[in-house]
C-alpha cells in the first residue's frame, strides 16, 4: 500500500500547489519530489475557437433508412480498423460484427459457446497490429483474433501464477503501444466480508501475449463500492455518486484517476509516478432529484429480491448515505493525437437527456477546453477527425454512429 499512500500524498500536494513554479494563462506548473504538477484554472481555448463534433453522423448502423438494418444489443466495444472497416462487439450475438466503411455488413467472428473463437460474453479491448484483442468475463479468458480470418488464439491470463494474483484475479482493460496488455485487479466480496463502504486496492500490471503477468506498475484505490451481506448471501455494488477509478494506457505509459481530485495521474512505463494533471474548478453538487432517481431505481431492484436480502441492502445503504458532490467525470479516453478526454459527470437525471461535455487535456496535461458530444452517445474511439460511438434512441435501441470531429 506504500504506492497508494504516496499517490494520496501527491494528490494533496497538487491541490495545495501555488504560484511558485512556472505559469502561463490559467496554468500553474510546479515540481514536487520529482513529480510534475500541472494545475489548470481556465481552458486555453477562447469561446468559439475549440474543437467541435457535428450533430449529424456521417454513418449510422442500425438505422434502416440508411443501410440494411442490424440489431445491436449490449455493445461492448467498437473500433475503426486500419482499412476503414468497423468492428463492434455485439453482446446479443456473443460475436464481433464487421461493417464496411459505408456501413454494409462484412462478416462476423465468434458466436455463443466455449470453444476456440466462441464466447459467453464478449468485449473488445483493442487492436494490436492485425488482430483484435477480446475479453470474455464469463469464461475468464482473452482471445486474439486475426483480422485476416486466421485461427483465433485463447489467452489465459496468469494461469497457474499465484505470486502475482490479486484477490479476484485480473482482467485486461487496455493495450499499451508495444502491444502488452494492461491488467487491473478485479474487486468483489466474500461471504465473511463486513457490510459498508469499501475501496479495495487495485494492482495494475502488464501481461505479455503468452498470458504471463508481468511487473506491477502501481497499486491504486479502486472504485468506491458498497458491500451488503446477510445469512447466506453477500453482494457488492457501486456506491451512488462515489469515487470512481478509471485506468487507460497512454502509449507505453499509464493514466489513472481515482476521483479523489479532479484530474489524472501519469505513470511511466516502469510504474513511477511522473505527473499529476489537475483541474481547479467547481464540482457539481448532488441534487435532490439525483438522490430521488437512484433511490427509485434501487427500490425497483430490491423489490425483485427475497425480503431478507432487500432489507439487508436497504439497511446498509441508508446507514452510509450519499456524497454531496458528483465525481468529477465518469469516463476517460485518449485520442489518436495523444490528447486526454474526460467526460464530465452530470448525474443520473441529466445523463441521457442533454449533450455531454468532455474536458480535453493536451499531451502535457494542460486544459484545452470542452467538446460537446450529441446526447445519448457512448463514445468508443476518437481519431484525428472522427468520433465512433453507440447512440441509443428513445426506446434504448442501439446504433453504431460515426461523427465528424473538427479540430
Amino acid at each position: 500500500m506504500r504506492c497508494a499512500a504516496r499517490i494520496a500524498l501527491i494528490a494533496l500536494l497538487a491541490s495545495a500547489c501555488g504560484s511558485d513554479g512556472g505559469s502561463s494563462r490559467g496554468v500553474t506548473v510546479t515540481d514536487s519530489a520529482g513529480v510534475h504538477l500541472v494545475t489548470s484554472m481556465a481552458p486555453a481555448w477562447s469561446d468559439g475557437n475549440g474543437w467541435r463534433v457535428d450533430a449529424t453522423p456521417v454513418l449510422s448502423i442500425g438505422d434502416a433508412s440508411q443501410v440494411d438494418a442490424v440489431l445491436l444489443v449490449e455493445v461492448a466495444g467498437a473500433r475503426i480498423l486500419g482499412d476503414g472497416r468497423l468492428a463492434v462487439a455485439n453482446g446479443a450475438d456473443r460475436a464481433v460484427l464487421f461493417f464496411t466503411a459505408k456501413g454494409a455488413r462484412d462478416g462476423r467472428l465468434g458466436g455463443d459457446g466455449s470453444g476456440p473463437g466462441e464466447f459467453r460474453a464478449v468485449s473488445l479491448i483493442g487492436l494490436r497490429n492485425d488482430s483484435l484483442v477480446l475479453w470474455d468475463a464469463q469464461l475468464d479468458r482473452a482471445t486474439i483474433a486475426p483480422l485476416d480470418g486466421g485461427t483465433s488464439r485463447i489467452l489465459l491470463i496468469g494461469k497457474g501464477d499465484t505470486t502475482s494474483a490479486s484477490r479476484f484475479g485480473f482482467a485486461p482493460v487496455d493495450l499499451f503501444e508495444d502491444g502488452a496488455l494492461l491488467l487491473a485487479g478485479r474487486t468483489g466480496a466474500s461471504s465473511n466480508d463486513q457490510g459498508g463502504v469499501r475501496r479495495d486496492p487495485v494492482p495494475l500490471r502488464r501481461a505479455g501475449w503468452d498470458g504471463t503477468i508481468g511487473r506491477q506498475l502501481a497499486v491504486v484505490p479502486g472504485s468506491e463500492n458498497i458491500v451488503a451481506s446477510g445469512p447466506g448471501f453477500v453482494t457488492v455494488f457501486e456506491r451512488p455518486f462515489g469515487h470512481r477509478t478509471h485506468t487507460i494506457a497512454a502509449g507505453n505509459e499509464l493514466l489513472v484517476s481515482t476521483g479523489d481530485f479532479d484530474g489524472v495521474m501519469l505513470f511511466d512505463s516502469l510504474g513511477t509516478l511522473k505527473a499529476i494533471w489537475r483541474l481547479d474548478r467547481a464540482r457539481r453538487a448532488v441534487s435532490p432529484s439525483d438522490v430521488e432517481a437512484v433511490t427509485e431505481r434501487r427500490t425497483q431492484q430490491l423489490n425483485q429480491l427475497p425480503p431478507e436480502y432487500a432489507e439487508a441492502i436497504h439497511a446498509v445503504v441508508k446507514d452510509i448515505g450519499f456524497p454531496t458532490v458528483l465525481p468529477p467525470f465518469d469516463a476517460i479516453l485518449r485520442d489518436a493525437t495523444g490528447a486526454t478526454w474526460l467526460r464530465n459527470d452530470v448525474g443520473p437525471v441529466l445523463r441521457d437527456s442533454i449533450p455531454r461535455t468532455w474536458t480535453v487535456l493536451d499531451s502535457t496535461g494542460r486544459w484545452l477546453g470542452e467538446v460537446t458530444v450529441p446526447p445519448r452517445v457512448e463514445v468508443q474511439q476518437i481519431t484525428k477527425d472522427r468520433i465512433l460511438g453507440v447512440w441509443r434512441d428513445d426506446d434504448d435501441v442501439e446504433h453504431l454512429r460515426l461523427y465528424r470531429l473538427r479540430r
